[in-house]
């Protein structure tokens, strides 16, 4: 298999840890973290740290700490376009109507979150072509991650470790400059 398929593969499981979590996260990034070590021994860390301090907290702990991260007056927002543009902006929008143009090619756009929620295009990464998704990660998901994990780390959040992990593995795999 091409290593840009398996690293998008890999994208798609850091996707899904930044979803709600469920009884199959911890199995996901468990698997995550032993597949990005191959690519970057500092990224693995950051998910092993984050994996320590879930696994103190039991799921349910976990699940009201997603909460009050991402969803109930949050630290932090997921929605990359924020960070970049702003809560209203034509070009959030703009931004929000490519992005569901390219998922629309392949199916219908189902979901419950926006284009633009930061699992949500991890977990889509297969279906950019590779200039789309060059050009995505460099002028947008970079940018906004840095914006999301600075804004975490003032808070002690434990979620900037696995976004500090997606930038690390999305900077190593497309040879972006942070």
């Amino acid at each position: 298999m091409e290593p840009h398929v398996l690293n998008r593969q890999l994208c798609v499981q850091l996707g899904n840890s930044l979803e709600y979590p469920d009884h199959r996260t911890w199995d996901t990034l468990l698997a995550a973290a032993s597949q990005v070590g191959s690519i970057s021994g500092e990224a693995s860390k950051h998910l092993e740290d984050f994996l320590a301090k879930m696994k103190r907290m039991g799921l349910e702990m976990w699940q009201e700490y997603y909460v009050q991260t991402f969803d109930l007056m949050p630290k932090c927002s997921l929605y990359l376009s924020v960070h970049l543009f702003g809560e209203e902006s034509f070009k959030r929008a703009e931004l929000m109507a490519g992005l569901k143009g390219v998922y629309e090619r392949h199916s219908p756009f189902e979901s419950t979150e926006l284009p633009d929620h930061l699992a949500v295009i991890l977990k889509r990464s297969t279906l950019f072509g590779e200039e789309e998704w060059s050009d995505l990660v460099s002028m947008c998901m970079v940018p906004a991650i840095s914006k999301m994990t600075r804004l975490l780390e003032k808070n002690g959040n434990s979620y900037a470790c696995i976004l500090k992990a997606v930038q690390i593995l999305l900077v190593r795999l497309e040879k972006v400059h942070v």
